[in-house]
């Protein structure tokens, strides 16, 4: 029997628009072949994704009080959603794909300044977390969760949840301020989800076998460090070992988001009871999958059987 995991995070809209050489000169216009509006944000991605693998999942979030709120309201509204909404403006990022397979971003945070730790812990009241696996996503992205990080740790393992965290790169960069903060949120995780930037930018070095020892000194007993590689694959370690995937090969279109399907997979296999190397390869299956898609589906992504890696 599956765990349910509950997420807790970002929501906001992605309007994906492609593919341009580079940015065009200004006060000209440019007609792009491509483009798809969606729910959007770290926290929104993996939910959606854990949906359609038919977890049994929830998103704890919030939205602003326009039209665009209304419409991921409406994408979550199932029995373990609490998404509210907020007097505030709805949060919007585009995103700008580039033909060499690099993308930028233009965000407006909007709805995210105004969503605080008090909105999350009401939200649980009715939640089953005894037991569920949950995903603090995005934290970086939301100045309420940012500051009061301890606040909601220490509530959900007071409730008997099993934390995973997957906070994101700070918009300042990594300063004194935010690799102390990030540090606090490893040592009070279960399972520390990074990419390979992620860690190299908070251990300070440009050496990811240097940056993912340190970063792993720094664990719980019992957690593991999860380091997500794009089209390289995965690697972990912790307690029960560790172990590198290789990604399955495919030729995207559209990149965003991967990270956070790579989250779904890897804790939709946790989920199941599957080890670390197999949880590790669902997540870069279920990663594969879901970026090969332009627009993205919200049908039923079927489980497959984790390959040997």
């Amino acid at each position: 029997m599956s765990r349910p995991i509950c997420v807790i995070g970002n929501t906001n809209i992605d309007l994906v628009l492609g593919t341009i050489g580079q940015w065009p000169e200004p006060g000209t216009e440019v007609f792009l072949e491509k483009s798809d509006y969606r729910a959007g944000g770290s926290a929104a991605n993996t939910a959606l994704v854990l949906k359609r693998l038919g977890v049994s999942s929830g998103l704890i979030s919030a939205t602003g009080n326009d039209a665009h709120g209304e419409m991921l309201r409406a994408r979550f509204s199932g029995p373990l959603d609490r998404v509210r909404a907020l007097d505030a403006p709805t949060g919007i990022s585009v995103g700008v794909l580039f033909d060499h397979a690099e993308r930028s971003f233009l965000s407006f945070n909007g709805h995210l300044d105004a969503f605080r730790v008090s909105d999350v812990t009401s939200a649980l009241g009715s939640w089953p977390l005894n037991g569920a696996l949950v995903l603090i996503s995005g934290a970086f992205a939301m100045p309420g969760l940012l500051h009061d990080h301890d606040a909601l740790t220490s509530f959900l393992t007071a409730r008997g949840a099993e934390i995973a965290i997957d906070p994101g790169w700070p918009g300042d960069g990594w300063t004194g301020s935010s690799r102390i903060e990030c540090l606090d949120w490893v040592r009070g995780a279960q399972h520390c989800l990074f990419n390979d930037k992620e860690v190299m930018g908070l251990a300070r070095t440009d050496d990811l076998e240097r940056a993912i020892d340190w970063l792993s000194s720094q664990l719980c007993a019992g957690a593991r460090l999860v380091v997500k590689c794009g089209a390289r694959g995965a690697m972990a370690t912790g307690a029960d070992g560790r172990c590198k995937v290789p990604a399955e090969q495919t030729q995207p279109f559209d990149t965003i988001g991967a990270g956070d399907s790579f989250n779904a997979g890897y804790l939709a296999g946790v989920a199941r009871g599957l080890g670390l190397q197999k949880a590790l390869v669902h997540g870069t299956s279920v990663a594969s999958r879901v970026i090969a898609e332009f627009p993205r589906k919200t049908s039923a992504l079927e489980a497959q059987p984790a390959r040997t890696a």
